[in-house]
């Protein structure tokens, strides 16, 4: 079974529309979608909601993913007024995620420090701990009531605040039910924090339940989003490993660095030709 999938990520330079028709032309059947402008940057309802379903399954695609909005939309905030916004947005996207017939909310489990108001401070990254907890425990209940599942990215913060890596986060999730709760493994994030791909991986284990597949070659911010063999990952070693644990997840690519001179169609159809080559569209 051909379980891959694109993320829109990659092509923020057009509308969601012109988006699932690159992901739908190249060939893969599941797509990721960005819930930011120009992509889902807000909810859609009746006509609007019916008409987009529509237009997706003529396409052919399935919604699996949804990428939550990042940066300040997190569940770590160290605030309550932030909190509760921030809780209110997701809760939001949760809901419309179901409402496109998708299954995985993708989150970010904590903060960028560059929002956080003195985030280096003494105490700040218990603040983090505590507001992860307050915000699965506020958003868990409403991914069971809409039939979804929130899975939480590792991070490339270079900082002190828990939850960046799958070693800490597979403790929290496991004090959740799986079926609404679980891991999805950023590869390019764990080798800009110099992180072994395999140890991450089987960390993850049983939880691990999406992928975001992209090669790194050095931004330190986790934005170099190469495509798959581009980078400094090994491959062989990623793949193994996620056969090794028995991983049925999609398998999501991420890739936003074109190569100089290459278009983002291009990125995308190389990557595509990447998985037929590796065996995962069988």
């Amino acid at each position: 079974m051909d379980n891959t999938s694109y993320s829109t990520a990659g092509l923020s330079d057009r509308t969601i529309e012109e988006a699932l028709d690159t992901v739908a032309n190249i060939g893969f059947p599941q797509v990721e979608v960005s819930a930011r402008d120009p992509h889902l940057g807000h909810r859609l309802i009746g006509k609007t909601l019916t008409d987009f379903l529509s237009r997706i399954e003529s396409r052919g695609l399935k919604i699996r993913t949804m990428h939550a909005p990042s940066g300040r939309t997190t569940l770590g905030t160290t605030d309550k007024e932030w909190r509760s916004q921030e809780i209110a947005i997701l809760h939001d996207y949760i809901l419309f995620l179901s409402d496109l017939g998708g299954t995985d909310m993708v989150i970010h489990p904590i903060p960028n420090p560059i929002f956080v108001e003195n985030a280096f401070a003494p105490g700040t990254a218990e603040l983090v701990k505590e507001g992860v907890s307050i915000s699965l425990d506020s958003l868990v209940p409403v991914a069971q009531e809409a039939g979804v599942r929130i899975n939480l990215e590792n991070l490339p913060y270079r900082c002190n605040y828990p939850y960046r890596t799958m070693e800490t986060l597979r403790p929290l999730v496991d004090s959740y039910p799986s079926e609404h709760l679980g891991l999805i493994l950023d590869t390019g994030h764990v080798g800009v924090l110099g992180n072994e791909i395999v140890d991450e991986i089987r960390s993850a284990g049983p939880r691990l339940c999406g992928t975001h597949l992209h090669d790194v070659e050095g931004a330190e911010d986790g934005t170099d989003h190469r495509g798959p063999t581009r980078g400094f990952l090994n491959w062989d070693d990623l793949l193994g490993t996620l056969d090794e644990v028995d991983y049925q997840g999609p398998y999501t690519f991420e890739t936003s660095k074109p190569a100089t001179g290459e278009t983002p169609e291009e990125l995308a159809a190389f990557t595509r030709q990447f998985a037929i080559d590796r065996g995962m569209t069988d």
